[in-house]
């Protein structure tokens, strides 16, 4: 029988962030998947900060890996946690230009799409997971307006019935480093195995 699909993507560098955690953490995950996520067959990927071609690399890796789970990351420069993304939104509206000096101003992710998305991931029982381990993580309900909620919308948007897919934030490699990511991401992966629902507990937020 086939392995579960897995793909997970990161980001390269952009204007404040010559080197993107989410690389090193990508690929720190690769090397450790044979141990920490035996028998699946893990994809990885990692993404230009290109606000034209995010949408459609994201779709075309979807559909010529055809995966079950997709996990997207990219990085969240300041914070001190690793941010679990529940809500994707249409909308590019880029407050620094992209790698290639692109700065666009509300446009839409995927023209015609609709105006939000909600992850298919178990998002709560992924932050248990992460917190389980002895990482800080919250339950997140902005992936903001750029690359990483690009990326997010065009998962959801692209993945077909059935396909689970969602984002992560990590923070910068003096938070946490690439080691500890990986650990993070191995064990969102191993929660979205575990949990075809997510777990019934508070996480919401008052404005």
């Amino acid at each position: 029988m086939a392995s579960m699909r897995v793909l997970v993507t990161g980001f390269g560098p952009f204007p404040g962030v010559p080197v993107n955690p989410t690389d090193a953490a990508v690929q720190a995950l690769r090397r450790r998947a044979p141990e920490d996520l035996p028998g699946l067959d893990l994809i990885t990927a990692i993404l230009p900060v290109d606000l034209a071609l995010i949408p459609g690399l994201v779709g075309d890796f979807i559909a010529q890996h055809e995966p079950e789970l997709v996990v997207c990351t990219g990085v969240a420069s300041g914070s001190r946690v690793i941010r679990v993304e529940r809500v994707a939104v249409n909308l590019v509206d880029a407050r620094v230009p992209d790698a290639n000096g692109f700065q666009p101003i509300d446009i839409p992710v995927v023209a015609g799409a609709p105006d939000g998305l909600l992850a298919t991931l178990p998002v709560k029982a992924i932050h248990a997971a992460i917190t389980a381990l002895g990482l800080p993580a919250e339950v997140s309900l902005s992936a903001g307006t750029y690359g990483c909620n690009a990326a997010m919308f065009a998962a959801l948007h692209g993945a077909a019935p059935g396909v689970r897919a969602g984002f992560l934030h990590i923070p910068d490699a003096d938070v946490l480093d690439a080691d500890a990511v990986a650990s993070a991401l191995a064990a969102t992966v191993r929660a979205c195995l575990e949990h075809d629902e997510d777990l019934a507990v508070h996480g919401g937020a008052i404005a």
